[in-house]
């Protein structure tokens, strides 16, 4: 009979074991690593596929870092439960292509009956632009204001007859321009003979698609994973006790 042993054997099972509870530690840091990896590269594509991205875009994405008893990390657009508008509205666009949805002005002003079905709105040629090539949401709200569009439940910022209201002049700086019976756009009085379009309604805005979330993804993680999950382990295999 041949017989084959393992001197130490126990010891050497005890110090598998003890490893092996640090697996599940070292994987949720890999995969969160990674995600972490994937998010700064996709911002810097934002930075090179947009024209002059803003603060908000470029801090839109958000890291959810795996767990122990939740090997997952996601990195996703910020939505409602961050308290800002949710990304998905300007971004999902630009990854999937296709229309964008309404933003809150346009839905402001259809529910006011004044921006037509199918219609969109896009600064005109008397609109002030930023650095970004925005309007400022000041100069959209005060349009608004002066054209009764802040119906929101519980909130207005509508011009009224108050004498501070009147002070500000919205109610009678702005009005809808037409073109017959058709709305072409908000216009701005800006002396008593002049006035320009501030905001001018257009077709449906097509977006082609410009940044390339998932393959950016799966590129970061096909990379640099197994790289991620060597030195985490290294790192809970040196740490065990």
């Amino acid at each position: 009979m041949i017989s084959v042993t393992l001197k130490g054997a126990k010891q050497v099972a005890d110090a598998l074991a003890k490893y092996e509870k640090q697996v599940p530690f070292a994987t949720a840091l890999a995969l969160t690593r990674t995600a972490q990896i994937a998010k700064t590269e996709l911002e810097k594509e934002m930075r090179s596929v947009f024209d002059r991205p803003t603060r908000w875009t470029l801090n839109s994405l958000r890291l959810f870092p795996a767990k122990k008893d939740k090997l997952e990390a996601r990195v996703w657009m910020k939505n409602e439960a961050d308290k800002s508008v949710p990304a998905t509205r300007w971004l999902n666009p630009e990854i999937e292509g296709g229309p964008r949805q309404d933003k809150r002005s346009e839905s402001r002003l259809r529910r006011k009956g004044i921006l037509p079905a199918g219609k969109y709105i896009v600064p005109g040629k008397g609109a002030k632009l930023d650095s970004y090539g925005n309007m400022t949401k000041g100069a959209i709200t005060k349009a608004l204001s002066g054209l009764q569009a802040f119906n929101d439940a519980g909130y207005s910022a509508n011009a009224t007859g108050s004498k501070r209201s009147r002070a500000k002049g919205n109610a009678k700086r702005y009005f809808v321009m037409k073109r017959g019976s058709m709305p072409i756009g908000i216009a701005e009085r800006t002396s008593r003979n002049r006035m320009h379009i501030l905001l001018a309604f257009t077709r449906k805005p097509t977006y082609s698609k410009r940044l390339d979330f998932y393959g950016i993804g799966d590129k970061v993680v096909k990379r640099h994973l197994a790289a991620e999950f060597e030195k985490a382990m290294t790192r809970a295999m040196r740490t065990a006790r």
